[in-house]
């Protein structure tokens, strides 16, 4: 397997050295290492596809929106026959494992190299998120085991929050993941930040 290198251990870890507080009230960190999977049905086959999906996951699909979880990985129902499995790149199925499973009826992209997740967690991290992400964030819009694709000021990104209600999941572009996480250490410094490498 190749390496997967991360886009931002680097500044994460500059980042740390200045970013240390007592008691933090937004904690920036990398997830990783990570696989991340995107099935996509083909139009017609959206039936056949989920009964496929959920078989060789052994997981009940999520609602749109919404992603369901097991100990290893989560998958995440973010259009119309349009998946993503995120987990432990040990444990996880692998892309040519699950391309055999729904052959015909999906296709599978392995993303894990192109894409950074970006963990936004504390009592502030909402606050944090909302300067740059339009969406209503508030625990009764946007619950524990919500995922969607939206943006971050004007960069694609798919979001999550989860396993807890202070904890926020960003999966960016790996080239725009710098940008992204220069912005979250300006915009969390204001509550006190601390940043884990």
């Amino acid at each position: 397997m190749i390496e997967r290198r991360s886009a931002i251990a680097a500044l994460l870890a500059q980042a740390s050295h200045t970013h240390q507080v007592t008691q933090p009230a937004v904690t920036l960190s990398e997830r990783r290492p990570l696989t991340i999977l995107q099935v996509s049905a083909f139009g017609s086959t959206q039936p056949e596809a989920a009964a496929a999906l959920t078989s060789v996951l052994s997981i009940d699909l999520p609602s749109p929106n919404q992603m369901t979880s097991n100990t290893v990985f989560s998958v995440r129902l973010l259009g119309p026959g349009i998946w993503q499995i995120v987990g432990d790149p040990y444990a996880t199925i692998q892309a040519h494992a699950l391309r055999a499973a729904l052959g015909g009826v999906a296709s599978v992209v392995d993303l894990s190299h192109a894409r950074t997740a970006i963990l936004v967690s504390g009592i502030a991290a909402q606050r944090t998120l909302s300067k740059f992400c339009g969406l209503d964030l508030a625990l009764e819009h946007f619950a524990v085991g919500s995922a969607t694709n939206t943006r971050f000021g004007h960069i694609g990104m798919t979001l999550a929050r989860g396993p807890d209600e202070l904890t926020f999941e960003l999966l960016v572009f790996r080239g725009y993941a710098e940008h992204v996480l220069e912005a979250l250490l300006e915009a969390g410094a204001e509550f006190g930040l601390k940043v884990e490498h």
